[in-house]
């Protein structure tokens, strides 16, 4: 549901993207789901090899959500469209191949290397996926008040390169590099605030001109700014880093690929999976989070440890790599396959159609 508060000299507007108790519960609740297992961890309540594991990885939720990256693979119309093109084939066909032999090898002779790139990745991957919700979160040519995409993209990756360093910085310098990092998060820090401001400062800028402005995505924007902060507080210990970034960009992943699957597959065009859609979503998600936490056992008996983590961290690549091409909406196959379903989904659930 959308709703409007006119005040003296600014609109507010409560546009919910899949409505008001969908987006608090998988948008913003994760915060404190996340919160409450970084204490647990941090507070040593939880110990136990696997279960701290399967804790550390918000309850499981990280394996959960690589699962729905398979799912379209599933699809005929998918495969159709990939095997039409020897490049694309290769592409979604070979990509996670070798992706996944590449990692394997290099965390057997150089596990620090391939935890860098993975983490890397990642964040990157994170940042995307915020900048992806945010513009989804917006309504374009409703009177709304909507920065730049441009100003939604700067804002959201200084702040987050600004508060990532300090990760960075415990985990190579382990604080000896006290002066040159200092001068360096200064920097950062100025460009975070001066491009935040810039955001702000349009979209002010339109409200002052008559445009409303949209609450949720307001807030949406701000969690996504703030969005790596734990990484400034957390020790070198990437499990604690991740925690809680990870625990709500999961979610949220978990969240949009499930309103993708209820609103597409219905009708004649649930012929294009081979079982009910529900049925292989969550199938897929369970099967990759039995494998990896089986793998986790493996390794926590001393066997074949470090192409293990190899392997997982490639599994989380191979998703990242995915990802970049399987919502890549400036290609017409991704945007027609995807966008109006989602909009159908917005309308049906925050009850604007």
């Amino acid at each position: 549901m959308t709703s409007a508060i006119d005040k003296p000299g600014i609109k507010y507007k409560f546009a919910w993207m899949f409505g008001r108790n969908n987006d608090l519960l998988f948008y913003f609740a994760p915060i404190l789901l996340a919160l409450g297992l970084y204490a647990a961890v941090q507070n040593n309540i939880v110990t136990a090899g696997l279960l701290f594991l399967i804790v550390a990885n918000g309850l499981g939720l990280n394996q959960f959500h690589l699962g729905p990256s398979w799912y379209f693979y599933f699809d005929k119309k998918n495969l159709e469209h990939w095997r039409s093109d020897k490049g694309r084939a290769m592409l979604f066909f070979g990509g996670p191949i070798i992706i996944l032999t590449v990692c394997t090898l290099l965390g057997a002779v150089q596990p620090g290397i391939l935890f860098l790139l993975t983490t890397l990745w990642g964040i990157q991957h994170f940042i995307q996926q915020n900048f992806g919700i945010l513009i989804l979160y917006h309504n374009p040519n409703s009177g709304e008040a909507i920065a730049s995409r441009t100003l939604q993209s700067r804002s959201l990756w200084s702040a987050s390169v600004f508060f990532s360093i300090f990760y960075f910085e415990k985990l190579v310098f382990k604080g000896g590099g006290i002066a040159i990092f200092a001068a360096v998060a200064a920097v950062l820090a100025l460009v975070a605030i001066f491009y935040c401001a810039l955001y702000l400062k349009d979209l002010m800028g339109q409200v002052k001109q008559g445009a409303s402005l949209n609450v949720p995505a307001l807030l949406f924007w701000f969690m996504g700014v703030v969005y790596f902060a734990p990484f400034a507080l957390a020790d070198d210990n990437e499990t604690t880093a991740f925690m809680i970034p990870g625990v709500m960009h999961w979610s949220q992943y978990m969240f949009l690929n499930y309103m993708l699957v209820k609103y597409k597959y219905q009708g004649e065009e649930s012929k294009q999976l081979p079982m009910a859609p529900m049925l292989l979503f969550f199938g897929l998600a369970v099967l990759v989070f039995v494998l990896s936490f089986s793998l986790q056992n493996v390794r926590l008996s001393g066997t074949f440890v470090n192409p293990i983590v190899g392997f997982l961290l490639g599994l989380s690549n191979v998703h990242y790599f995915q990802d970049a091409f399987l919502w890549r909406f400036r290609e017409q196959f991704q945007r027609q396959s995807i966008l109006p379903y989602l909009k159908q989904a917005r309308m049906i659930e925050s009850g604007t159609q």
